[in-house]
């Protein structure tokens, strides 16, 4: 077996520059195919981690029949009366609307239009202190009472006035004058970090009349069966409209949707990847296959001397392994450090400090044998072909 080896290393020497061409088509695709499972996963954990701290007891509606397309400028919104009802639903704890528009924000003698979110300051702590106190860069969410105060997105506090907004600063929306008390890290998402959020009394004030809400979260209460209590909002709401215009989701849903959305996406990658692999695979059986015909006489030796078809056959399968590991490890290195990379740029520039890439012993294992698997599947027929050689007319092999 050692002897196996050894030839099949020294013929992959001999042909060192055609190896390395034919490891390329592998590195790409094993890269790919790394880098993709742990750039998602690390995002899919990313996501959980993210719902875990807002609550599996919050359910969302939102104007509109598909929640991720839904937004501030949804074509259905919500009112005060649809918060009311609920509210009023079995199970339901707190029920609170979002509202938003777009309103010019002054510092000093600068003037940018930003988009402000009017919230309930009396349930603020229940429904979001939990969420709002992790991203919380200084000062603090809002208390029970509170009119005119405000928290800033992490760009509005350090970009947008070219100055740093400090908590204790006021600022204008309109012409009514707020105060700072706290400033959310950056998320990444460029429409939180360029917002300012205000109580919805102070919003109320502002646009003149009732808010439109862009969705309506609710707090059920403890023991409450989240699914039941979502289909007892989606019946009452349904009645209260005359008609289902609207969505309610849990928690558990919102995450099923994003991950379906994720497995799409990545089910399409991996596919092009996939594609990258077959081409890799069929380089190697060309190059084997070149290899065969290159060596027909230095087979015909080696039969000659006693080499049995298994022997010759083993030498050809392990020079495609070697190839199909070497080009898995290359890919691997390089998968492992763009990976690293939008790690990093995620967490210093995109402002998701939690964010981390999935590098598992189970990945990185798993894609070395794939490879190598790969290479041995592709060597087959090659290697197949040597080892059916006539000795005679392999010594004749000019």
């Amino acid at each position: 077996m050692n002897d196996i080896i050894i030839l099949a290393l020294k013929g992959l020497r001999y042909r060192s520059l055609r190896t390395l061409i034919t490891v390329a088509g592998i590195v790409i695709g094993i890269s790919a195919i790394v880098l993709l499972v742990s750039l998602s996963k690390g995002f899919q954990s990313t996501v959980e981690e993210l719902f875990e701290q807002f609550g599996a007891d919050t359910i969302t509606v939102v104007g509109g029949t598909n929640l991720l397309a839904s937004s501030i400028y949804a074509p259905v919104p919500l009112g005060e009366r649809d918060v009311e009802v609920v509210g009023r639903v079995r199970g339901v704890e707190v029920a609170s609307g979002i509202a938003a528009k777009t309103f010019p924000v002054t510092v000093g003698y600068r003037t940018e239009a930003l988009l402000v979110y009017g919230m309930d300051a009396d349930t603020f702590d229940t429904l979001y202190g939990r969420i709002f106190e992790t991203f919380m860069e200084s000062g603090r969410t809002f208390r029970e009472g509170e009119k005119y105060v405000a928290l800033l997105g992490s760009d509005v506090a350090h970009e947008v006035f070219g100055r740093d907004v400090d908590v204790g600063r006021t600022i204008k929306i309109g012409d009514v004058k707020f105060r700072v008390i706290g400033v959310l890290k950056r998320v990444g998402d460029p429409q939180d970090d360029m917002s300012v959020t205000i109580p919805i009394s102070a919003f109320r004030e502002l646009v003149g009349e009732e808010p439109k809400y862009m969705a309506v979260i609710a707090k059920i209460s403890p023991g409450a069966d989240p699914g039941e209590v979502a289909e007892e909002i989606r019946r009452e709401l349904r009645q209260a409209r005359g008609q289902e215009d609207f969505t309610v989701m849990t928690s558990e849903d919102m995450l099923n949707q994003i991950n379906s959305i994720l497995a799409v996406i990545g089910a399409i990658i991996l596919g092009i990847a996939v594609i990258s692999l077959v081409v890799g695979g069929i380089s190697i059986m060309n190059t084997m296959y070149m290899s065969v015909t290159e060596r027909t006489r230095e087979i015909g030796v080696m039969k000659a001397v006693g080499a049995t078809k298994g022997q010759i056959m083993g030498i050809f399968l392990v020079e495609a392994g070697v190839i199909g590991v070497i080009g898995g490890v290359v890919g691997e290195i390089i998968a492992v450090l763009l990976a690293k990379g939008v790690e990093y740029a995620v967490r210093s520039y995109g402002g998701i400090s939690y964010y981390s890439v999935y590098l598992g012993s189970d990945l990185l294992i798993g894609a070395a044998l794939f490879s190598f698997l790969i290479g041995i599947i592709s060597g087959y027929l090659p290697a197949r072909r040597a080892a059916e050689l006539d000795p005679v007319e392999a010594l004749r092999y000019e």
